[in-house]
C-alpha cells in the first residue's frame, strides 16, 4: 500500500510539472533565435476562412487568415506552440499578408504561426489625426476587431490536430492597432467592456461568440505588444495575468506610451500604453519586458531584427517557465530582475461558498512545485504570501480584488531550500496560515 501510494504521488507531480514546467518546449536550439528548419520545410496556406460577420458599412464579409510552420513529414514534434499575429493600420488598412515574412521567421524557428485579416472601418473624418472622426465609431472597430480575434482562436484551437497547434500554449502578438487588440482581448472581459460601453453588446454581439460557432476553450501564454496601449491597466488583474513583452517609443502619437487619447485626440478612446502597462505588472510582480525609445515616434524606431530576437527569447522564456521584469531603454538593458517562475493563479469555480477556506497544499510533502487552493464567499482583496518558520516573508503569491469563488494558484520554488515554510491566506475578515514541507 505504501508502494501504491509512493508512484501515485510520482506520477500526480510528473502531471503537474508537464503541466506548467513545458520542458517538451524547453528544448535547446528551438524556439528560440535559432533557425532550425529552411524555407524549403515549412508549408504556407493561404485563405484559411476562420468565420465571417457584418463590417462597418452592413456588408457580410469573409474573414481568412494565412498560416505557416514546419511540415509535419520533417518536424518530430507531435505538436507545436502557437503564434496568433494581428496587423496593425489603425483599424481602417492593412491585412494578413503584411505580417507574411514575420510568420514565416517564426515557422523557420519551430512555431506554428499565423496571420489574420479582420473586419476594418470606421468613420475617420478623413486623416484621423484631424479629429474630425466619430470615437465611438473607433470604439466599434476596435470591439469588431476583437470577435474576431477571439473567432480566429477559437478556429485554430478546434482545428489544433490538422496544424499540429498545441492549444495549452497560444500566443497572441500585434503592431499599433493590432497590439491594441492583442492587449485587450488579454486582459479584458466582456464583463469589463459592457461597463466602459453597454450599447456594444446589443449593437454587435457577444466578444465569445461571433464571427464563427466553435465552442472551443483557449488560454493565452502571453501577448506581445508593439505601440500598443489598453483601456485602463486597472483591467490587468494578478489571477488573469500573462506576461507582456513591449516595444514602444516615448513621442508616439498614434497610441500613447503613457496615459492619452488615440491620435492625440480629445474626442477618441482614452489609452493607456506601455508605460503605465509597465508599472501595472511592476507593482503585481508578474513578468514583462519593455524596449522604448526616449522620443521615438510610431513603429519606426526598431529594426526587424531587433524585435523578431527580443521577441524570441521572450517566448523561450515564456516556454521555459522563466519569469524575469526586463526594461530596455535605446538597445541597453537597465532592469532584469528574475522572479524565479511564472506565478499561475486560476479561478476553478464561480459556484457562490458559504465560508472561507483554505486547503492544505498539494502534494505536500512536494519537491519545487504544489497547489495551493482556496474559497471566499464574497467579492474581497485577498494575499496570499509565503513565510519562512522565522515569519520572513519570502514571496507574495496574491494581492489583488477577487471575486467569490474557488481559487488555485500553483506555487514554485525552486530558488528554495528544502524545509518547513508558511502560506497565508487572508482578507479583511478572516485569516488563516498552514505549513508544507519542501524536499529536494
Amino acid at each position: 500500500m505504501i508502494i501504491q501510494k509512493k508512484y501515485f504521488f510520482l506520477f500526480f507531480y510528473l502531471l503537474l510539472i508537464q503541466e506548467i514546467l513545458p520542458q517538451q518546449y524547453c528544448i535547446p536550439g528551438r524556439f528560440d533565435t535559432n533557425y532550425i528548419f529552411s524555407f524549403n520545410d515549412i508549408d504556407t496556406l493561404g485563405d484559411i476562412v476562420y468565420g465571417q460577420n457584418i463590417n462597418w458599412l452592413g456588408q457580410t464579409i469573409n474573414l481568412d487568415a494565412i498560416i505557416a510552420y514546419p511540415k509535419f513529414s520533417i518536424d518530430t514534434l507531435n505538436k507545436r506552440p502557437f503564434i496568433l499575429l494581428i496587423h496593425g493600420g489603425g483599424y481602417y488598412f492593412g491585412d494578413k499578408y503584411i505580417l507574411k515574412p514575420v510568420i514565416i521567421d517564426f515557422a523557420l524557428k519551430g512555431y506554428v504561426c499565423a496571420s489574420i485579416s479582420y473586419r476594418l472601418g470606421w468613420n475617420t473624418g478623413g486623416n484621423p489625426f484631424d479629429c474630425n472622426g466619430d470615437g465611438y465609431s473607433l470604439v466599434k472597430a476596435i470591439y469588431r476587431s476583437m470577435q474576431d480575434a477571439k473567432a480566429a482562436f477559437r478556429f485554430f484551437a478546434a482545428n489544433a490536430n490538422q496544424y499540429k497547434i498545441d492549444t495549452s500554449y497560444m500566443f497572441v502578438g500585434g503592431i499599433s492597432a493590432g497590439a491594441v487588440t492583442s492587449l485587450l482581448i488579454s486582459f479584458v472581459t466582456q464583463e469589463e467592456i459592457n461597463s466602459y460601453f453597454p450599447n456594444l453588446v446589443n449593437e454587435l454581439g457577444y466578444l465569445d461568440s461571433s464571427t464563427n460557432n466553435y465552442k472551443t476553450n483557449f488560454r493565452l501564454k502571453s501577448v506581445i505588444s508593439s505601440s500598443g496601449g489598453i483601456l485602463d491597466t486597472s483591467l490587468i488583474n494578478y489571477s488573469e495575468a500573462i506576461p507582456v513583452l513591449m516595444f514602444h517609443g516615448t513621442a508616439d502619437n498614434n497610441v500613447p506610451y503613457g496615459t492619452g487619447y488615440a491620435y492625440s485626440c480629445p474626442n477618441y478612446i482614452l489609452t493607456q500604453g506601455s508605460q503605465e502597462i509597465t508599472k501595472r505588472l511592476r507593482n503585481l510582480i508578474l513578468p514583462f519586458e519593455l524596449n522604448y525609445v526616449p522620443g521615438g515616434g510610431h513603429e519606426n524606431f526598431y529594426p526587424i531584427d531587433y524585435t523578431l530576437k527580443r521577441t524570441s527569447l521572450f517566448l523561450k522564456r515564456t516556454l521555459c517557465n522563466q519569469g524575469r521584469q526586463i526594461i530596455i531603454e535605446n538597445y541597453t538593458i537597465i532592469l532584469d530582475t528574475n522572479l524565479g517562475y511564472i506565478p499561475y493563479v486560476k479561478k476553478i469555480s464561480s459556484i457562490s461558498e458559504k465560508n472561507y477556506f483554505l486547503h492544505q497544499n498539494y502534494p505536500n510533502p512536494f519537491n519545487s512545485v504544489t497547489n495551493i487552493e482556496y474559497s471566499i464567499p464574497e467579492n474581497t482583496e485577498v494575499k496570499i504570501k509565503i513565510y519562512d518558520v522565522l515569519g520572513r516573508t519570502i514571496k507574495t503569491l496574491v494581492n489583488e480584488f477577487q471575486s467569490v469563488g474557488k481559487y488555485r494558484i500553483l506555487f514554485n520554488a525552486d530558488e528554495l531550500s528544502s524545509g518547513i515554510y508558511l502560506y497565508e491566506f487572508s482578507t479583511e475578515d478572516f485569516r488563516d496560515v498552514k505549513p508544507m514541507v519542501l524536499i529536494k
